[in-house]
């Protein structure tokens, strides 16, 4: 069983790979600094606050439905 913040992790660093994003590029776009973007992608931080996440979803360019719309949240529990 995936955990959800494993989940959002592992897509946005797909979404980053996809869009070929580095992390200090995604936090440029995110206002976000790159140490935080870095520690919330890498699991130093269990459980990045739900801001971050928006911040970073925005960051690609996506609302939190489209990032969200993605069999990888199908299978959770």
């Amino acid at each position: 069983m995936e955990l959800l913040s494993n989940a959002i992790r592992d897509h946005i660093k797909q979404l980053m790979h996809e869009q070929n994003l580095t992390i200090s590029e995604l936090a440029r776009r995110s206002n976000l600094t790159q140490s935080t973007v870095d520690s919330a992608l890498n699991i130093r931080n269990k459980n990045p606050r739900i801001d971050t996440i928006h911040q970073l979803i925005k960051g690609l360019n996506l609302s939190i439905p489209q990032f969200f719309n993605h069999d990888r949240f199908n299978h959770l529990k």
